[in-house]
Order: structure tokens, then C-alpha cells, then sequence
């Protein structure tokens, strides 16, 4: 039998894993980090059990290598809709479907096609509403191009047997191809997400003024249906949002550790300074060509104020969000 099998890609399956891992991560940093029963202890369990339910669904969706849609010389079969093979005579038109950038070819059929079960009356005003029937053909897990997809469907749905095996054997499935326009869009999120970090750690207002705009942006991407490119635009931010919120907490997470080793090397060096000398430094330049700091340290040990008299000394920083902060040489930690 004459037949062509559309297989789902990892690529969904893989943005789903690249989602929830970092979510995952700062999860299980706020569990190991806090006290257990605190606040940030109990949202990292509520972080980590949500999103590490996405990493099993993510796995499934990449190494899943049954076919997905089955086209033979007497009809189509799609495994998402749970129906039987759809004949080709039983189809009156293909027309593709984009709902919230998700694909779908929905296929009119005559009434000789019966379901397999009766689409619920709630699902049924749905499809209504979006434009779509009660069988729609799902292509957001495969690679092809939905508008020649489409009229392939609809060129079997008109032919006869012979020519439908000619058809099928000569039918190449159009990809969407990585093109250098990929590669530019990657580049330009790649550097908005780095300045929308950027100005975040800026000051604490411009946090609240990012994560209003992605929070604006989620409910416009969900309410505006009707307008594709505010609805594209609108989702593009929310995930620059989810984006810049990873990268957030990841910087806070380095910054600290930085931020405290380094602040705790220092007060070593003074105090064994103070030890020898009866008497603390006058700058603390000498004592950081003599700490041994990696690059990270030494970037923060350069932006540290220090003061000093003959009974003690103090440092003092500015920190990220702009906040001036003293070391606490007791608790070895900054506030």
C-alpha cells in the first residue's frame, strides 16, 4: 500500500524541557536555600512539583517516534483525533487553521463519516466559535508547511484511486527550515532578554515595570484572538517576561554566593592584617591583590567601599536593585 507517515518533531518537545528546567532549578535552589517551612521553602516545592510535571511531557513528546498522521490511497488517519481513518470521499474540504499559533488543517466531511464517539456539545460551540469543525487535522508537532499540506488534501479528496497512488508517491512534504532569518530573530531575543536583564537589576522599579508589561501582555495574548500580530507580539513578551524572570533569579543566585565569599575573604584578610599590624588598613587595594579571587570576585571586590579607624572598619557595597548594603563580619553574610 501506497502510504506517507508524518512523524512529530523534538523540537516541541525539547522547548517544553528548555521551559520547565530552569523553573525546576530555582525550585530546588529556594528548597536547598531556605528553612524548611518558610515561605520561600513552600514556593519552591509549589515551583518545582508544577513545572517538573512539563519534563516527563517534554521526554514523552521528543523520543514519542510513532507516526502521527498516515496518509494511504484511501485516506487520512491523525492519532490526536482518536478517530478512524477518514476516506477520501468522506471529505468535502480542507481549510488550514491557526489558533493561537497553533496549526490545524480542519477537514469538512460529509455524512457518511461517523465518529468514533460524539464530540461534546461544549467542544462542538467551541470549534464553532474559532472557525474550525469537529475534525481537525493537529500539524503543531510536525514539521510541514500547512497551506501545501492543505491542498495536497484537498487534490487526494478529488482523485481517483490510481491517481491518488501517483500523487502520493511523488508528493515531497515541505519543511520549514532553519533559514539565517532564524538565526537573526534568536540573536535580537537573545540581546532584548539580556538588556530587559540588564535594566531590571537597574533599580527595583524597573522589576515591577517588567513584570507588569508581561503580565499585561499574558492577558492579551489570551483575550485578543481576533488580532493575530497583537496576539503574536503580545506572547513574544510574556515569554521575554518568563525569560528574563529565569535569568533574574539565576543572577541573583550567583550574585549572592560572589557577593558573600568575597565579603568573607576580606574580613580574613583585614583581621589577620589587624592581627600583625595592631591596626587595620588604610584601603584595602593591598589586601585584594593579595586575596585570591576568580574573575567574578574581583569584578565586586573592585566596586567595594571600605572605612576603617583604629578600633574597626566597615564595608559597604552597592548591591543589585541599587541597594547599599553593610557587611556583617558576626554572620559573615551582607545587609
Amino acid at each position: 500500500m501506497t502510504e506517507i507517515k508524518l512523524y512529530k518533531t523534538t523540537t516541541k518537545g525539547l522547548k517544553i524541557i528548555g521551559m520547565c528546567l530552569p523553573f525546576v532549578a530555582i525550585g530546588i535552589w529556594m528548597i536547598t536555600d531556605n528553612p524548611y517551612g518558610s515561605t520561600e521553602y513552600i514556593m519552591g516545592w509549589v515551583g518545582t512539583c508544577f513545572f517538573g510535571l512539563g519534563l516527563p511531557v517534554g521526554l514523552f513528546q521528543t523520543f514519542d517516534k510513532r507516526p502521527q498522521i498516515v496518509i494511504t490511497e484511501n485516506g487520512i488517519w491523525d492519532r490526536t483525533t482518536n478517530q478512524d481513518e477518514v476516506k477520501w470521499e468522506q471529505i468535502i474540504e480542507a481549510y488550514p487553521l491557526d489558533i493561537h499559533g497553533q496549526k490545524f488543517i480542519s477537514l469538512v466531511t460529509d455524512d457518511t463519516f461517523v465518529f468514533k464517539k460524539k464530540p461534546y456539545k461544549w467542544a462542538a460551540k467551541i470549534n464553532e466559535f474559532v472557525g474550525a469543525q469537529n475534525l481537525n487535522l493537529h500539524l503543531g508537532q510536525i514539521n510541514i508547511d500547512e497551506i501545501e499540506f492543505t491542498n495536497f488534501i484537498n487534490q487526494l479528496s478529488q482523485q481517483t484511486i490510481d491517481e491518488r497512488r501517483k500523487t502520493i508517491k511523488t508528493f515531497k512534504v515541505k519543511r520549514t527550515n532553519f533559514s539565517v532569518s532564524d538565526l537573526q530573530k534568536i540573536l535580537s531575543y537573545i540581546f532584548i532578554s539580556l538588556t530587559i536583564l540588564i535594566l531590571t537589576l537597574s533599580s527595583f522599579v524597573a522589576f515591577w515595570i517588567v513584570m507588569g508589561v508581561m503580565g499585561v501582555s499574558a492577558l492579551t495574548a489570551r483575550w485578543r484572538p481576533d488580532n493575530a500580530i497583537i496576539r503574536k507580539y503580545a506572547g513574544i513578551a510574556t515569554w521575554l517576561g518568563l525569560v528574563n524572570m529565569v535569568l533574574l533569579f539565576g543572577t541573583m543566585k550567583v550574585y549572592d554566593n560572589v557577593t558573600e565569599e568575597v565579603g568573607e575573604k576580606l574580613a580574613i584578610e583585614i583581621e589577620e592584617f589587624h592581627r600583625l599590624n595592631s591596626t587595620y588598613p588604610t584601603d584595602i587595594k593591598s589586601i585584594c591583590r593579595n586575596t585570591e579571587f576568580n574573575f567574578l570576585e574581583g569584578l565586586f571586590a573592585n566596586q567595594i567601599d571600605y572605612k576603617s579607624d583604629d578600633n574597626d572598619y566597615e564595608l559597604e557595597a552597592t548591591m543589585i536593585f541599587g541597594k547599599l548594603r553593610k557587611y556583617d563580619k558576626n554572620n559573615s553574610e551582607w545587609r
